[in-house]
C-alpha cells in the first residue's frame, strides 16, 4: 500500500506534465465542494418541482375549462339567435299558416341568410331546422340552402329518443348522439334545441359545430407527457379528448370521479390501479359536460428529473466555464514550455521552425527560446544548401537525358536529307531544311526545358512532315488535342521519340509500311493524360516492359533510346507517379499513354 502511495506521488510530481497538474488540481477545487452542496440540497430541490407542477397543472385545467366554455356559448349563442329571430317567430309555426306563399319565401331567405352568416365560423360547421310532416312546406320552399329538413331522417337518433323520452329542452349531444349521416357529413357535434312541439308540428334547431375545436384546446393544455384531457357528460360518454388512447386508460364514470374526488372543481391525489394520479374533475356552467383532467405521478417524477437533468447541465456548463478558465490560467504558466516541446519534437518529421513568442522573456524559458532559435537556423541553412545541390544535379542529369534525345532525332532526320538529295529532290530537301531549322528554332532559342502542349504539338507536327518527305506521305498525322489544354505544362521534346517510335517499329513494319497516328488529350481530376495511338504492328507484354526499361532492342534496326529517355525525364522531373504506360496488342497496333500533373505554362 505505501509503494502505491509512493508510485502514485512520484507520478503526480515527476510524470504527469505541468498543464495537467494545475488542471488536476483545479478540477479537485471546484468540483469536490459543489458535489457535496448538490447531495443535501437535491431532495428539497426535488419535492419543490413536484409541487410547483401540480399547481401549475391545477391552474391549466381551470383555464381548459373556461376556454371550453367560451367555445361552447359561440354554439349556444348562435343557436338563440336563430330561435329568437322575427322569421323564426313567423314560421313556427302559429303564424306560418297566415303568412302568403311571398312573406313565407321571404322569412325562409331571411333565416337562411341568418345561418349562412353563422356558418362563417370555423367553429359552426352547418346548421339545420328539422320539421314534421306537418310542416313539409317549409322544406318545400328551401330547394337550395337545405336549412330546412324533413324530421324523419333523425328520429332514429339517440338525441331524438332523449328529447322523446324527456323534457329536455336543448341537448350538448357528442357524436355518439348523432346519425352516420349527421357525424360524416354536417359536424361531429351538436347543440339541439327543441323551438316548437305542439299540436301544430314538431321543430328542432341543430348546431353542429367539429369536435376538433374542442380537442385542439385540450392538447394544447396537456403539456406534461401521459397527462390526458377528456370531456364527460352527464351520461359517461367520451366527448372530446386530447390522447385517446390516454383518455381510454384512465376512463372513470362520473360516479368514480366524484366517489374518487370528493366533488366538483376540486383537484386530488389518488391512487389509481398500480399507479398514482392527480385528477381534477371540473363541471363546465350552463352544460351537462365535466372536465377530467387526469396526470400521471410517473410524468411528474419524469419531470422532476428533467428538471434536475438541466439543473445538472447547468452546473456542468457553469463548471466547464470554470475548467476553461483554469485551462487559461494553466496554459498562461506552460504554454512556452509545452510550445517549445512540440518544435523541438517536430524536428523528428520536418524542418525545424523557429519559435516565435509574442512577448520576449528574459527568464530561463527565454534563454533555451533563443538557444533553439540559433540552432534552427543553422540547421535550415544547411538543409538549404542541400537542397540547391539537389536541385543543381537533378538538372543536370535531366540536361544530360535530354542531349542523348537531340542527336539522335538530328541524326535520323539528316539521314532522310541525305537520302532525298541523293534521289534529286531538291525541293524536298529545301523543304525539310527549312522544316528542320524551324524545329530547332522552336527548340533551342528557349532555355526553359519545359514548354507548353501547343508548341509540342507544332514541333511533333513539324517531324511527321519531315518524315511523310521520307515516307512520301505513308502517314496519316491525326491531332485531337481540346484548345482548353494548349497552355499546360509539358517538358520539351516529349512527343517527337513516341510519334518517331510508332513510325520506326510500328508503320514501318507493317507490309504495307502505311498507318495513321492519333493524338489525343484530356483532363482526369488534377492530371494531364496524352494519348498518343498507332495502326502499326504492336507489342508484346515482354517488349513493353524492356522498352520502358531501355533494354528492349528492335528487330528493325534502331533503338528505342529516346522512349527510355523520355519516360525517365518524366519521372526525374514529376515524380514515379508520372511518366509513359504502354497498352498493345501484336498485329493491332499500340496506345501510348503520356500522365503529367496538369500544371498552367
Amino acid at each position: 500500500m505505501k509503494r502505491l502511495i509512493l508510485h502514485i506521488r512520484d507520478k503526480y510530481l515527476y510524470d504527469i506534465r505541468l498543464q495537467y497538474k494545475l488542471l488536476i488540481s483545479h478540477g479537485l477545487l471546484i468540483f469536490l465542494p459543489t458535489i457535496v452542496l448538490s447531495f443535501f440540497v437535491y431532495n428539497n430541490f426535488y419535492d419543490s418541482i413536484v409541487s410547483d407542477t401540480i399547481l401549475e397543472e391545477q391552474s391549466l385545467a381551470g383555464q381548459t375549462a373556461a376556454s371550453i366554455e367560451e367555445t361552447l356559448s359561440l354554439v349556444i349563442l348562435a343557436a338563440e339567435s336563430l330561435e329568437e329571430s322575427s322569421a323564426a317567430a313567423w314560421l313556427f309555426p302559429e303564424y306560418s299558416y297566415q303568412l302568403s306563399e311571398e312573406m313565407t319565401q321571404r322569412q325562409i331567405n331571411a333565416l337562411i341568410e341568418q345561418a349562412e352568416e353563422l356558418q362563417e365560423s370555423r367553429l359552426i360547421t352547418d346548421i339545420r331546422f328539422y320539421v314534421n310532416d306537418s310542416l313539409s312546406f317549409l322544406t318545400d320552399c328551401d330547394t337550395q340552402s337545405l336549412l330546412f329538413s324533413s324530421l324523419s331522417e333523425v328520429t332514429g337518433t339517440y338525441w331524438y329518443g332523449i328529447f322523446s323520452s324527456s323534457n329536455f329542452s336543448t341537448l350538448l349531444c357528442p357524436g355518439l348522439y348523432l346519425s352516420v349521416t349527421e357525424e360524416t357529413t354536417r359536424g361531429d357535434l351538436a347543440y339541439i334545441t327543441q323551438v316548437y312541439s305542439g299540436m301544430e308540428g314538431e321543430v328542432y334547431l341543430a348546431v353542429y359545430f367539429s369536435q376538433d375545436e374542442l380537442a385542439s384546446i385540450l392538447s394544447a393544455n396537456a403539456t406534461t407527457d401521459n397527462s390526458a384531457y377528456y370531456i364527460l357528460n352527464e351520461r359517461d360518454v367520451v366527448v372530446s379528448t386530447s390522447d385517446a388512447s390516454l383518455s381510454g386508460a384512465y376512463y372513470m364514470s362520473n360516479d368514480a370521479l366524484s366517489e374518487l374526488v370528493g366533488g366538483v372543481n376540486i383537484y386530488t391525489t389518488r391512487a389509481y390501479l398500480s399507479d398514482n394520479i392527480y385528477v381534477g374533475y371540473y363541471s363546465i356552467p350552463d352544460t351537462d359536460w365535466h372536465l377530467v383532467s387526469i396526470l400521471s405521478s410517473t410524468s411528474l417524477v419524469q419531470k422532476g428529473r428533467n428538471l434536475v437533468i438541466q439543473f445538472i447541465a447547468l452546473y456542468i456548463a457553469f463548471f466547464l466555464l470554470a475548467f476553461a478558465f483554469s485551462v487559461f490560467l494553466s496554459r498562461s504558466i506552460s504554454l512556452r514550455i509545452t510550445a517549445l516541446g512540440e518544435k523541438m519534437h517536430s524536428i523528428h518529421n520536418d524542418r525545424p521552425e523557429r519559435f516565435e513568442s509574442a512577448r520576449p522573456a528574459q527568464d530561463e524559458i527565454g534563454d533555451l527560446v533563443e538557444t533553439y532559435n540559433y540552432m534552427s537556423d543553422e540547421i535550415n541553412q544547411l538543409l538549404d544548401e542541400q537542397m540547391e545541390n539537389a536541385e543543381a544535379l537533378k538538372l543536370k542529369e535531366f540536361n544530360a537525358l535530354q542531349s542523348q534525345i537531340n542527336p539522335h532525332f538530328l541524326y535520323n532526320t539528316l539521314d532522310m536529307i541525305n537520302w532525298l538529295a541523293q534521289i534529286g529532290k531538291r525541293k524536298e530537301v529545301t523543304q525539310a531544311v527549312q522544316a528542320l531549322s524551324r524545329f530547332y528554332k522552336l527548340t533551342l532559342s528557349r532555355k526553359d526545358i519545359r514548354g507548353s502542349v501547343a508548341e509540342e504539338l507544332e514541333h511533333v507536327s513539324l517531324y511527321v512532315q519531315l518524315q511523310n518527305m521520307r515516307y512520301e506521305d505513308r502517314i496519316d498525322f491525326v491531332v485531337d488535342v481540346p484548345d482548353t489544354l494548349a497552355d499546360y505544362e509539358i517538358p520539351r521534346l516529349t512527343l517527337q521519340p513516341i510519334v518517331e517510335n510508332c513510325i520506326q517499329h510500328g508503320l514501318m513494319e507493317k507490309p504495307e509500311k502505311s498507318g495513321t497516328i492519333l493524338i489525343t488529350g484530356w483532363l482526369e481530376e488534377e492530371e494531364l493524360i496524352l494519348l498518343i495511338s498507332d495502326n502499326g504492328v504492336g507489342m508484346s507484354p515482354d517488349q513493353i516492359a524492356s522498352i520502358l526499361s531501355g533494354e528492349h532492342k528492335p528487330t528493325g534496326g534502331g533503338s528505342n533510346i529516346g522512349i527510355y529517355n523520355t519516360h525517365a525525364r518524366l519521372q526525374l522531373l514529376y515524380g514515379k507517379r508520372y511518366g509513359l504506360s504502354y497498352e498493345s496488342q501484336e498485329g493491332q497496333g499500340t496506345n501510348t499513354q503520356i500522365r503529367l500533373p496538369a500544371l498552367p505554362h
